[in-house]
């Protein structure tokens, strides 16, 4: 994914261009774990990403971890994202992330149908 037309159209469809930032990087960690071929992130027929919010933090210093978690529940109520969790320990709360990539699609043309037409 990740041409600058794409995140803009992503971002205009989500009107919101940190959530389309975010979905950009989710995908760019997920074709790094399938690159490597990382046997620990896959999971369910997919690639999946481990990710603190103090690191999703760390990327986005503009973006405070309190917004980071609301976006990403809402891009998780949009279907857009998963959030699984596939830790060993049950005191380990991080959260795993995912791509619904046949909805990003979707959405993508969808938006890209209403501003041609």
């Amino acid at each position: 994914m990740t041409d600058e037309q794409t995140i803009l159209t992503l971002a205009q469809a989500l009107k919101n261009s940190d959530q389309a930032i975010m979905v950009d990087l989710l995908l760019n960690w997920q074709q790094e774990k399938a690159r490597i071929n990382d046997p620990e992130a896959f999971h369910d027929g997919t690639w999946w990403v481990y990710m603190p919010i103090r690191a999703w933090q760390e990327q986005l210093s503009w973006i405070s971890e309190r917004t980071i978690q609301r976006n990403l529940k809402e891009l998780n109520e949009l279907g857009l994202i998963r959030i699984g969790d596939f830790n060993r320990y049950r005191y380990d709360r991080t959260r795993w992330y995912t791509v619904n990539e046949e909805k990003l699609k979707k959405m993508i043309s969808e938006d890209r149908g209403k501003n041609n037409g």
